[in-house]
């Protein structure tokens, strides 16, 4: 009977690790979404920007890229993240596309970004796009 509660006991501790371990191994830091097309953005303490861009087609040389880094002492570089939305092996699908800034210090910055197609502004005006967000870290 001893040994039984024992085992239990131990079987208990166990699961309550590996619970404990799954739980905090699951814990991701803290990201605000927002659209190409906001102009501007607060972020709390250690909450990191990603700018969503939507699908994007690189395989007809669609691509936003930044124009305008943001200042340095308030938001770190852009991380490109890029998601393939065709099947594995399939050619010519489209992606999602989005910038991710990690906070660096408080303060207020401005990013920017430009729409190119195959590596330059598009000729046609009506084809030009641009985003401009305002940041700020409390």
């Amino acid at each position: 009977m001893a040994m039984r509660i024992l085992v239990a006991r131990f079987v208990v501790v166990a699961v309550a690790a590996a619970v404990g371990i799954g739980v905090s191994g699951c814990s991701a830091a803290a990201e605000k979404t927002v659209d190409y097309t906001t102009s501007s953005v607060s972020l709390a303490p250690g909450e990191s920007l990603v700018v969503d861009f939507g699908e994007v087609n690189h395989t007809v040389g669609d691509e936003w890229v930044i124009t305008q880094e943001p200042d340095p002492s308030v938001l770190g570089p852009g991380d490109e993240r890029s998601r393939y939305l065709g099947e594995n092996g399939e050619a010519g699908a489209p992606s999602e596309l989005s910038y991710r800034f990690a906070p660096v210090g408080t303060g207020t910055t401005v990013i920017r970004f430009e729409y190119e197609f195959r590596g330059s502004v598009p000729e046609d005006v009506n084809d030009r796009e641009t985003a401009e967000i305002t940041v700020t870290v409390k």
